[in-house]
């Protein structure tokens, strides 16, 4: 197998696995970011530490991983690493200039799912060769069916890119593999599923997804309407079920032209015509009419009555049907895509109609090249697995003749997948989901390819119908269709052929190819009995080691744990100490605060006490001093009352002879000389000068509790 191969589908498995299991925060680019680190940790190990250039960085990816990541979306995914893994110190830096250095970077993460995927790829490989060996095929090379099931991830290619790649067309057997595995086991399809989405994912180096347009028309063509109408396979009809419920969503218009009904009506009567005529072809293709009609049991008359309602039942599906479509059609019949498809097709109306469908896009888009999805206003949209008629796949060829800019076409699933890429603006659309509908249309477009054209398919039909004999049983017929189905039958015009020239040889013909075909699956089957009891005892290997990776990563899990709780009890505590540390400090303060507004209460309190005791002591010694004016006031009077009683005052030295001589003066200056010195001297030393009597009356006096100190 190819290294670049390998190396590709790993990375596959291990996209898938980033998109399922991780939280895209920063957008897609995120499904990048462990890849580039596991780039940058390899060359840490290698040694290299700094680099003048990213395309350093880039070149070890794509030698690990064999992706190529355009430089600006590298650019964008370094700055994304940088901004998370400097968080606590600087360990890798991009500069202006796109020259950088990483120190001593180590990511170890997916290390055990890379292994992982690496068995799973060799294991889908080495199942690949049992199952060409088990069906007596040739495989190619081992890298087939790796390039197979990125084959939806090259064709989006023209889409997001505007550039078109080859990747080989012949992949019947591989297309024949994925199909037996999905039904076979679901470990093998879910490996192969991962790869699948994985390719699809690494469209987003591609294309940069933005807000979707909701002015959008969608132009269905026949065969979309007929798996519409659960008229192809059941897959087929939900993925164009699906496209109208997330174009609904997003507001897209849908179209079909008139011409497009009338078509699929004349090929609805022509099958319900020869209902009862065929044998072969509902058993070659499993998208045939036929098929579907046998799965839902309908009867000729059924799908007479389904052409005879089409334009009613398309209305119901909210398409809009566009009536006048005169201009259009003149404008096709002189275009290039008309003369292309005359070449093609089986008739010049089924041509036409192609190019008619072609022009009605164009105008819609105002004829205008655009390069640009986003920008796309009207698309042709067909499911191109449907070969109920000559179709020779007019994407590939139309699309292929495309220089100017973005195909008129698409298909059902790639335009599926582009809106995939777009979410969250599609939410309606799920992995495991856009991942089934792209493997089935994948599987069914190629297997449907391979087939013979109709037209000879139909000619067996009625030449067995005509011709076969009573040996020929509808076992042999399936037979025979198998054979045809998986192109072991290289030339069936020549088996034509010889049912007009000798039908004797015709049965036997038809009857050796159906007794090959049965040998083959006799042998086929024992041969893949025992690929089935390899891959049953590599199942339980497989399942026996992942319940031991489960296991180690529960333990591992559990350690991290119960480490991670030791240190958080640790942290916890720690923080505990610093916050009672912070309590009892910011408890002393508050003590101290408290004791430093007492000692000042108790100083405002002490000069108010001081204050109180004074005037206290003012009102103390006020009171002998209100005595003291009261007794001199009472001389005076007692004075002045003796003289005025004497009428024989007449002069000056009279009255003081008469005062002194007054007998009354003589009673009252003895008392009141006595009451000075008694009650008023006495009274004043003692609240002026004698200190205990003072000190004594100090604390005689009841000082307020406002006043009082504070303990």
């Amino acid at each position: 197998m190819s290294t670049d191969y390998n190396k590709r589908a790993v990375t596959y498995s291990l996209l898938a696995h980033i998109r399922s299991s991780s939280t895209l925060s920063n957008g897609p680019l995120d499904l990048f970011v462990p890849i580039v680190k596991k780039g940058l940790h390899r060359m840490n190990n290698q040694g290299q530490y700094k680099g003048e250039s990213i395309t350093e960085i880039k070149s070890v990816v794509e030698e690990v991983y064999a992706i190529d990541i355009p430089i600006p979306v590298l650019r964008n995914i370094l700055k994304l690493i940088a901004k998370e893994i400097n968080s606590k110190e600087q360990l890798f830096v991009l500069n202006n200039d796109d020259s950088f250095w990483i120190q001593n970077y180590i990511f170890d993460e997916y290390d055990e799912k890379l292994e992982k995927s690496k068995k799973d790829i060799r294991s889908l490989q080495t199942l690949f060769k049992e199952f060409c060996k088990a069906n007596k095929l040739d495989h190619k090379n081992e890298d087939c069916i790796i390039r197979f099931i990125e084959k939806n991830k090259i064709g989006l290619s023209q889409y997001l890119s505007s550039t078109v790649q080859y990747n080989g067309d012949n992949y019947i057997i591989e297309a024949k593999f994925v199909e037996y595995f999905k039904s076979f086991s679901d470990a093998i399809y879910e490996q192969i599923k991962s790869i699948y989405l994985g390719a699809i994912l690494t469209s987003y180096l591609d294309y940069k997804p933005t807000d979707i347009k909701a002015d959008v028309i969608l132009l269905f063509d026949t065969n979309f309407i007929v798996s519409l109408l659960d008229l192809n396979t059941p897959e087929s009809t939900h993925t164009c079920r699906k496209l109208l419920d997330v174009g609904k969503t997003l507001g897209y218009k849908f179209h079909v032209l008139i011409d497009t009904i009338e078509e699929t009506q004349g090929l609805l009567n022509y099958k319900a015509e020869y209902f009862n005529n065929t044998i072969i072809q509902k058993y070659v293709n499993k998208e045939d009419i036929y098929n579907a009609c046998t799965r839902l049991n309908y009867s000729r008359a059924d799908l007479e009555r389904i052409a005879d309602n089409l334009e009613k039942q398309i209305e119901n599906f909210g398409i809009n049907v566009i009536p006048n479509t005169t201009s259009y059609r003149n404008k096709a019949k002189f275009s290039n895509e008309f003369k292309l498809l005359k070449q093609l097709r089986s008739s010049e109306k089924s041509a036409l109609h192609d190019a008619l469908c072609i022009t009605y896009v164009k105008e819609k888009r105002g004829n205008k090249n655009v390069h640009d999805f986003e920008k796309i206003k009207c698309w042709f949209v067909n499911n191109a697995i449907s070969h109920d008629y000559e179709n020779e796949g007019i994407n590939s060829v139309l699309n292929q003749n495309n220089y100017n800019g973005l195909p008129e076409t698409i298909k059902v699933d790639d335009l599926l997948n582009i809106l995939w890429l777009s979410s969250p603006a599609v939410e309606a659309l799920e992995n495991d989901e856009i991942v089934d509908m792209g493997l089935t249309s994948l599987v069914a477009y190629t297997l449907n390819k391979a087939l013979p054209k109709s037209r000879i398919i139909k000619e067996l039909d009625e030449n067995i119908q005509k011709y076969k004999n009573s040996d020929i049983t509808d076992k042999d017929v399936s037979l025979l269709s198998s054979r045809i189905a998986n192109g072991q039958i290289k030339d069936i015009e020549k088996l034509n052929e010889l049912a007009s020239i000798d039908v004797v040889k015709f049965n036997n013909a038809v009857k050796e190819e159906a007794n090959k075909q049965r040998e083959i699956e006799r042998q086929r089957a024992e041969a893949l009995e025992n690929v089935v009891n390899r891959l049953a005892n590599s199942i339980t290997e497989i399942q026996k080691h992942k319940i031991e990776i489960e296991e180690k990563n529960k333990k591992q899990f559990e350690k991290k744990i119960e480490i991670s709780k030791n240190e958080f009890d640790e942290k916890l505590r720690q923080k505990e100490i610093k916050f009672e540390e912070k309590i009892k400090r910011k408890d002393d303060n508050i003590e101290q605060l408290k004791k430093d507004n007492i000692k000042k209460e108790n100083q405002i309190r002490n000069i108010k006490r001081d204050l109180f005791v004074k005037n206290q002591i003012k009102k103390w010694r006020r009171n002998t001093w209100i005595w003291v004016i009261v007794f001199a006031v009472l001389l005076v009077l007692s004075i002045v009352w003796a003289l005025f009683t004497n009428e024989e005052i007449n002069t000056k030295s009279n009255v003081i002879n008469k005062l002194m001589n007054s007998s009354a003066l003589s009673i009252i200056s003895p008392l009141v000389i006595s009451v000075i010195n008694i009650f008023l001297i006495k009274n004043l030393y003692d609240k002026y000068y004698n200190y205990s009597n003072i000190k004594a009356y100090k604390e005689s006096i009841q000082i307020p509790d406002e006043m009082q100190e504070l303990v």
